[in-house]
This record gives C-alpha cells, sequence and structure tokens, in this order.
C-alpha cells in the first residue's frame, strides 16, 4: 500500500508586529486552489501540497479573533495576541526537540478538539435559547389575535343585542295587547247514533245501538217518547267516560296497554371486529396527496442508478439474500477495480448480518482504494471490534486491519496515531516485509520533517 507523497517545508516569511497583532506574509507557490490552515494556541500549520508551513509561535494568540485574506500568490495572517500590549521578541521558539515539537503538536490537538467541543455546546445552547423564544414569541402573538378576535366577536355580538333591543321596544306589539279571554262551552258535544223506529202499538225492542250500552231485553212502549231514553243514555256514558278518565290519571286503570310497559332490558351487543389492511408504498406521503407516475419515475432512476453501480436490491433472488454471497461478490468486484460496487454489495450484506467482521475489513479496503480514509479508519476499527476473541485464526486479519489502518492515519496527518497500529501489525505479522516496509517509509518520512 501507498503512503502519502513527501511535502516541501516553506522557511520564507516575513512578519511583524503592533501593539495587539502579528503580521505574518507568505508566499505561494503554484497558485494553490485550496489552502488548509490550522491554529491553535501558539502552533500555526499552513498546508497547500505539496508545501506546507509550519510555526512554533513564541507566544499564544487567539485563533478565534485572529483571519487570514488569500489570494493567488500570497497569504497575509493578521493573528490577534493573547496579551495585548506585549512585545514579541521573537516570532518562534528556536531550539525545540523533536519531542517537544511533538508536544506542542499534541496539545494543539487536544485544544482544538475541546474548542470545538465548546463551540458545539455553545451553539446548541443558543439554538435552545432561540427555539425557547420563538415558541414564546408565538405563543404571545397567537394570544394576541385570539384575544384581538374575541373582543372584535364580543363587540359585534354587543352591538347585534342592541340593534336587537331597539328594533324590540320600537317595532314589537302585543298580538293580544287589551283583549280578555271568554269562557264558551263547547259546541260540538258527543251525540251517538240512535236507531230511530216508527210508532206501533205493539213494544218495542231495542236491541245493542250502535254505541249505547243497553240491556238487550229492555222494552219502550209506544207512549215513551224517544228524547229522553237517548237523554238518559247520554248521560250514563258522559258519566262512564268521566270515570275511566280520572282512573286513567289516578294510574287505576287497566284497560288499555301503554307502549313502553315492556321494562325488559336488551341483551348486550355482540362483539366483532374489523380489518383494515393498506397498500404497501415506498414514499411517506399518502396516496391521496402524491403523484403515482412521478414516484415510479423516481423508483425507476434509482434502480438504474443502482444498476450502473453493479448492485440493486431488486435484481437478487431470494437465495442470493446472504451475506457470505454478498461478501464473495464484493471480492470479485474488488478484484476488477470496481470499487463502488463492492463497497454497495458490502453495505448491504452489513444491513443483513452486522456482525461479520470480514464486510467491515473488505468494504475498508475499497473505501481506502477510493481515498475514503475516513471511513476505511471507522470500518476497519469497527472490523477489529468484531474480531473477538482474538485468536490464532484471526491473527493475519487482525494485522491486515491495524496495518490499513496505520496507512488511512497517516493518510490523514495523524503519524502519532498511524506509526502504533504500523507496529501492533507487525506484532501480529513479524514475517510480513510489506507492512516492515510501510512501517519503515512512515517513520523515516514524518521523523525527518518533524526534524525540519
Amino acid at each position: 500500500m501507498s503512503l502519502i507523497m513527501p511535502a516541501i517545508l516553506v522557511n520564507e516569511y516575513s512578519w511583524r508586529q503592533t501593539p495587539e497583532e502579528i503580521l505574518i506574509s507568505v508566499a505561494l507557490a503554484g497558485k494553490p486552489n485550496k489552502v488548509d490552515i490550522f491554529a491553535v494556541g501558539n502552533y500555526l500549520k499552513v498546508s497547500y501540497p505539496p508545501f506546507i508551513l509550519e510555526l512554533f509561535l513564541s507566544e499564544k494568540i487567539l485563533e478565534d479573533r485572529s483571519s487570514c485574506t488569500l489570494s493567488e500568490e500570497l497569504a497575509i495572517f493578521t493573528l490577534k495576541k493573547l496579551q495585548a500590549g506585549q512585545e514579541w521578541r521573537t516570532l518562534t521558539q528556536e531550539n525545540l526537540t523533536k519531542n517537544e515539537k511533538k508536544d506542542i503538536r499534541v496539545q494543539a490537538l487536544e485544544q482544538s478538539r475541546l474548542s470545538a467541543e465548546k463551540r458545539a455546546e455553545e451553539r446548541a445552547e443558543k439554538r435552545q435559547l432561540l427555539q425557547r423564544e420563538a415558541v414564546r414569541e408565538q405563543i404571545e402573538c397567537d394570544t394576541k389575535v385570539h384575544n384581538l378576535i374575541e373582543k372584535l366577536r364580543d363587540g359585534h355580538r354587543r352591538e347585534a343585542m342592541t340593534e336587537f333591543e331597539d328594533w324590540k321596544q320600537t317595532t314589537e306589539v302585543p298580538m293580544f295587547d287589551g283583549e280578555t279571554g271568554l269562557l264558551q262551552k263547547n259546541r260540538k258535544q258527543y251525540k251517538a247514533p240512535v236507531k230511530w223506529f216508527k210508532q206501533s202499538s205493539d213494544p218495542v225492542t231495542i236491541s245493542k245501538c250502535s254505541s249505547l250500552d243497553v240491556p238487550e231485553s229492555k222494552s219502550v212502549k209506544q207512549t215513551d217518547a224517544p228524547h229522553v231514553y237517548i237523554q238518559e243514555t247520554r248521560e250514563e256514558d258522559l258519566k262512564r267516560g268521566k270515570k275511566i278518565i280520572d282512573d286513567i290519571l289516578r294510574g287505576k286503570y287497566r284497560g288499555c296497554r301503554e307502549i313502553f310497559d315492556d321494562t325488559s332490558t336488551p341483551g348486550p351487543r355482540q362483539c366483532g371486529m374489523i380489518n383494515v389492511t393498506f397498500s404497501k408504498r415506498m414514499f411517506p406521503t399518502p396516496a391521496r396527496e402524491s403523484n403515482q407516475l412521478e414516484e415510479q419515475e423516481w423508483l425507476v432512476k434509482q434502480a438504474e442508478a443502482r444498476r450502473k453501480c453493479g448492485f440493486a436490491t431488486e435484481d437478487l433472488s431470494p437465495e442470493e439474500q446472504d451475506p457470505q454471497w454478498l461478501k464473495d461478490k464484493g471480492d470479485d468486484f474488488f478484484k476488477v477495480g470496481n470499487y463502488l460496487a463492492a463497497i454497495s454489495a458490502y453495505s448491504h450484506g452489513i444491513t443483513l448480518s452486522g456482525n461479520m467482521a470480514s464486510l467491515y475489513a473488505n468494504r475498508g479496503a475499497a473505501q481506502y482504494a477510493l481515498g475514503n480514509y475516513n471511513r476505511c479508519a471507522e470500518d476497519t476499527s469497527k472490523a477489529l471490534e468484531l474480531m473477538i476473541p482474538k485468536c490464532e485464526g484471526n491473527r493475519e486479519s487482525r494485522a491486515r486491519c491495524h496495518a490499513r489502518l496505520g496507512a488511512s492515519l497517516c493518510k490523514l496527518s495523524a503519524p502519532q496515531h498511524g506509526i502504533p497500529e504500523f507496529e501492533e501489525a507487525l506484532k501480529l505479522a513479524p514475517e510480513n516485509n510489506t507492512i516492515r516496509r510501510d512501517l519503515e517509509e512512515a517513520k523515516h518520512y514524518f521523523h525527518h520533517h518533524s526534524d525540519e
């Protein structure tokens, strides 16, 4: 595996100072497109490959208030002094040993990490404060709008009630104002049907009149007037009807059956279950709010993009949904140089089984081949965590993972962490000449540049 290319140290720069600031001018060779600047405490590093400017300042600066102005050929640093008004005798510390420089770098990295964590906490607190203020402002705004609406509504209500009362007092006239009621007798009295008979010398028998309760054997002589009999029968009917009404009012009449006499309690309802099934959707929005044609076109494009990478989940048969098969397929892609397809196969295998160390180790190798050193370090570290217990069976795999992790860290300009990984790999595989050669090159390169 290859290491980073040698860097060229920049030693030509000019500086001057004011009571509060340090001004440093550095000529940029090659018109670089990207310049990385790292300034913490008394350490300043400027990197624009293959050139590096590293300054161990004699005093500390305020990196948050410092600035840099870049042009195509010149970089001007304006560094705020930690102690304003103090005069610097020299810009950098002189006669520093290799270990002292290393300690300054480690302290600068640790201080940068702590400062980043502090800034993240401050941003989080500020974000929460702003969110609380926004919620409070929204509540106050909603309350004001609600009170305004209620005020307008009450005003309209009072106005409407006032108009209604005015209308009642001015236009409404009682219908029976000044009129007195008179008690009148019912003019439509009940008249029972009567069967009239012709007068004759023989007695006449009246049997079962249609609406009168008259004994069947009762007879009336010719001299008896019919209207007298009818009048007596009518009075009896009125008395009987009055008695029935009184019994009904007292609750003693049993001649009729009320509608709600049946007080039996109905039985309980039967329990049931309603099954509701929903169609499967690939998108979070409901079907009624989406456009099926656009969604289908999007899915087709995504599937085509995955096929171009060499791997698509929907193309796999059920027996191909096997992490070991996916590892072998990723290895085939890796051998022919199709690293993106290999990463896709390894990643899908990890989703099916996240405890296979070989999937993480091989994906880390593919990430290293693509130059994704951060992801390579993450996958390799995860693979080393899964290789437990440590035994002879996984010794070679652990050695390769340590070597790959060391190379990734060196690529990320962190040799203080990468070189120990190389040494651990060499302990596991002392006969591996490639690891030995990479370790020697890393030590030679970084020790040489640290001396300079």
